[in-house]
């Protein structure tokens, strides 16, 4: 059962928001206040015009020293009121950019379990849709609602001291019309939530798809896809729809009610005015203040329905900053290395979190020492990816420990300082919407011009960026779609290379090269293994011969360690993989 959203929560929430802006806040207020006492001063004025002006026939200067007050207040009112607008929308704009950066950053510094639960399309709704109802409800509607709470409050003080009879009839009716709009308003604040949730999954759905757009494609299912983009359209429409729904019905009991009911208060007031116990200019007063209440508080039944949504939008924020993976900043530094990054692994048992009953290693140990080039095969599943989210800290393992240096254990060591020390290849790079110049400097965002030629280089690189119009300088298009694969991964290792970092990470590193692009780079990455810890996980067992170890791991444990020639001889799992994929090589 869905949680119903609170204005606790959106009150707290919004206190927080302003606390940094209160001086901007404070004089907002002043701003509205002053608006909002002024416009309670204009019945008095057309009351003052009637009786003393008008029914007395004191029309010079009577007359017109109440229309210069008239307008003098107008004026003021009119400045007061444009004040008070920038100030509000500029400080909504301001609290929506600091909400945005604030869960943003939030969200990058969370690690892959984060994600496991979260679509990256909800997430980025969240981000923007839900931002903006707040920074509307600030701009704009918190303000409308404080100006018609002020307006509405002042003009039953002023009703009742206008005509205390008929203001009690006018309390009769307010109180008919809360009644029903208060229990709308309950029904509407649950709509909402649900009505932002549905458009959340049909935005996680969107991106999902249009990210996958080419798989699509080559399977041929767009009509499957648009349908189903369709039907979740279609369930955000019904949700949006009973909301709206809801929302009709609260606006017709706040203002057919409330109307209704000053109607009837009218209808005695011009009875009183008839018998003489209320003048002509007292009723256009009264009508005055009783169209303030009436009007605010019609007003605020409809901004109660932005303050439903806002609820909502709030809840599932706070939802989203309380689901917390991040690392603990604490931690102590470790110093740079000269020669590579020794590592030990020592009874580490793992499982990832979304399936805890799957073990992926089991009291794993393993030894690498500094400057070593060890090599890591074994069948898919086997954890080989693992120890790489192991040391990349994206998760620490249940038990057992992995120490650096001999001493330090991996948990212990700062996060920043640690993720300085590693460079890392995925199989499937990321690639920036920017130049290859830029994705390359990701790396080192102060590195020199040279310094990016240089690591394109020797990355096998060379040969691409003289071919392309504007060299390492050309736009890569979205997720580097305007590369092949193969250029995509060459790009990752000049990034690495780029960083210098001891330890360096491949994962299937050259999976997507042709055969001269793979030796180039191979040659690449044993120049730059010197010096640095390299590890290698690898299918193509070509790629492995020239390190200095090779582990198998199978079902996550160490199964063999050796050299290729070893290990061949050994006629276990490697000797089998090695004649596997040799024989299959020899094929004509």
């Amino acid at each position: 059962m869905k949680k119903t959203p609170s204005l606790t929560t959106l009150r707290t929430v919004l206190g927080d928001l302003m606390r940094p802006h209160a001086k901007v806040a404070w004089i907002a207020l002043m701003a509205l206040l002053a608006s909002s006492a002024l416009s309670l001063t204009v019945p008095l004025m057309f009351r003052r015009l009637i009786d003393g002006g008008f029914l007395s026939g004191a029309f010079v200067g009577t007359l017109e020293t109440a229309f210069g007050q008239l307008l003098l207040i107008t004026f003021l009112l009119a400045s007061a009121t444009a004040f008070r607008f920038y100030l509000v929308s500029s400080l909504g704009e301001r609290i929506a950019a600091d909400l945005r950066t604030k869960v943003y950053s939030h969200l990058l510094l969370q690690r892959p379990v984060f994600f496991e639960t979260m679509k990256v399309g909800e997430v980025t709704s969240r981000l923007s849709a839900d931002t903006t109802l707040l920074q509307t409800l600030i701009g704009s509607s918190l303000s409308f609602a404080l100006r018609h709470t002020l307006t509405t409050t002042g003009g039953l003080i002023m009703l009742m001291l206008t005509s205390p009879l008929l203001s009690g009839a006018v309390l009769i009716v307010v109180t008919i019309v809360v009644v029903p709009v208060m229990a709308l308003a309950r029904k509407l604040r649950t709509q909402s939530r649900t009505s932002q949730d549905t458009l959340a999954n049909s935005s996680a759905l969107a991106t999902e798809i249009l990210q996958q757009v080419s798989t699509v494609q080559s399977l041929n299912q767009q009509d499957r896809e648009s349908q189903r983009f369709t039907d979740s359209c279609e369930t955000t429409y019904e949700a949006a729809r009973k909301r709206i729904m809801t929302r009709s019905m609260l606006l017709f009991c706040a203002i057919g009610l409330a109307f209704a009911g000053l109607t009837a208060v009218l209808w005695l007031g011009a009875r009183a005015v008839a018998e003489g116990t209320m003048t002509a200019g007292e009723l256009a007063q009264f009508v005055m203040y009783a169209g303030f209440v009436g009007g605010g508080a019609a007003a605020l039944s409809e901004v109660l329905g932005e303050f439903q949504r806002a609820a909502g939008a709030t809840d599932r924020l706070i939802e989203l900053l309380a689901m917390d993976t991040r690392l603990p900043p604490d931690g102590k530094p470790i110093t740079k290395p000269k020669n590579g990054v020794s590592l030990k692994f020592e009874h580490v048992n793992f499982a990832y979190p979304a399936r805890p009953e799957l073990p992926i290693l089991k009291d794993f140990n393993l030894t690498i020492e500094a400057g070593e080039t060890v090599a890591i095969v074994g069948p898919s599943g086997a954890g080989k990816s693992t120890l790489f989210a192991l040391l990349l800290r994206w998760y620490d393992p249940q038990s057992g420990m992995i120490r650096v240096q001999g001493q330090h254990p991996l948990f212990n060591i700062e996060p920043g300082s640690w993720r300085d020390m590693v460079a890392f290849v995925p199989q499937d790079p990321a690639v920036f919407s920017n130049s290859i110049a830029e994705n390359v400097r990701y790396a080192k965002p102060d590195a020199s011009d040279e310094e990016v030629m240089q690591a394109l280089r020797e990355a096998a690189c060379q040969e691409l960026i003289e071919r392309l119009p504007e060299g390492m300088n050309t736009f890569v298009g979205e997720r580097g779609t305007r590369l092949s694969g193969g250029e995509r991964q060459r790009l990752a290792i000049a990034r690495a290379i780029l960083k210098d970092a001891p330890l360096l990470l491949l994962d299937e590193a050259t999976s997507s090269l042709d055969a001269e692009s793979e030796q180039l780079v191979q040659k690449a990455i044993e120049k730059s293994s010197k010096g640095r810890t390299t590890l290698i996980i690898a299918h193509r067992l070509a790629t492995v011969l020239a390190a200095d170890r090779i582990v198998v791991v199978e079902n996550g444990v160490v199964a063999e360690v050796g050299t290729h020639d070893e290990l061949v001889t050994n006629e276990g799992l490697y000797a089998r993989l090695a004649s596997l994929q040799f024989i299959e090589n020899q094929r004509p």
